[in-house]
């Protein structure tokens, strides 16, 4: 099987109550690339990466890919538009992911990278500081928490934030987020904001109470474009923010999703040449050797791998 060069997969949107115009009309996710993405091989054939996982191991998801999930894909990467607030959620750790539902589960850790913010762009980055861990869980367990019980942020674009599992947390009207995670869509909902509930979108207040880890806020790790000490290497995944021309060596160890902002990037490699352009991305196996990547003036590639 030959994944020598960059792969393309297919982008899957999805309609959210919350959505903005940016992504489409009614859009307010798209999976850039995860498990279930959907990519076109050499050969004409197709099959989702949590499949060609399968059949191609190490080639793809490399060593720190099978040793962190054996032949499944180890990564998500989406884009997230929001006109109104998202639901106020927490996510589970790996621990709780498995205990509740069972040794196949995986945890939440995320990332977000501020693409736009408008004037009245917010996000919810922790319990307020003025509440004491048994007032958190009380408020959670209830369904009573209001933004009156958050700390607010308001953000910039080409912040970073780092959301670890056990966050509560919200993305807010008017504010365009990368997000980079682990391969996982378990959201446990604190609060949809009085919105009516609909089939496969209610709240996980006793989930939430379980998973909540009480003092714990989003981390600002980034700020203009750059992050502070040049990555942000996760428990669960590594960040990078490339904004000048790089080589870059995957070497068998990890595969790298690979996403355009702001303006094109080439991705450059022994017979092969990848243009993305703006909000385009490519997942580059694990089996390439090395390859060059060019951002455009103004672009930046934002890489996620796993972490070192």
């Amino acid at each position: 099987m030959d994944l020598s060069r960059p792969l393309r997969p297919v982008l899957a949107p999805s309609l959210r109550p919350w959505a903005g115009t940016r992504l489409g009309d009614g859009v307010g996710e798209i999976w850039m690339a995860g498990p279930t993405s959907i990519v076109t091989l050499p050969d004409g054939s197709s099959m989702t990466l949590d499949e060609l996982a399968v059949a191609a191991g190490v080639a793809l998801v490399g060593t720190a890919g099978l040793a962190a999930l054996g032949h499944r894909f180890p990564l998500l990467a989406k884009l997230i538009d929001a006109a109104d607030w998202l639901s106020l959620q927490v996510h589970p750790d790996d621990d709780l992911a498995r205990r509740l539902y069972g040794d196949a589960a995986v945890g939440k850790d995320e990332v977000w990278v501020l693409l736009e913010a408008g004037p009245g762009a917010q996000l919810v980055v922790g319990p307020g500081p003025h509440l004491d861990a048994a007032a958190v869980v009380s408020a959670v367990a209830a369904g009573t928490m209001g933004l009156d019980a958050c700390e607010i942020r308001v953000p910039a674009p080409g912040e970073t934030l780092n959301v670890r599992s056990g966050t509560i947390h919200a993305i807010g009207p008017d504010a365009f987020v990368y997000e980079l995670e682990q391969p996982s869509d378990l959201t446990f909902r604190i609060s949809d904001w009085g919105r009516p509930p609909v089939p496969g979108r209610h709240l996980h207040l006793d989930e939430a109470r379980q998973a909540v880890v009480t003092g714990q806020r989003a981390e600002l790790v980034g700020t203009g474009w750059r992050l502070d000490g040049g990555v942000l290497n996760d428990r669960h995944f590594r960040l990078e923010l490339i904004t000048a021309a790089a080589v870059r060596a995957p070497g068998l160890r990890s595969p790298e999703i690979v996403t355009a902002v702001g303006a094109a990037v080439t991705l450059r490699g022994e017979g092969w040449k990848e243009r993305l352009g703006a909000l385009e991305t490519a997942v580059v196996p694990a089996a390439v050797a090395s390859y060059a990547i060019e951002p455009d003036a103004g672009g930046v590639g934002l890489v996620g791998s796993l972490p070192r």
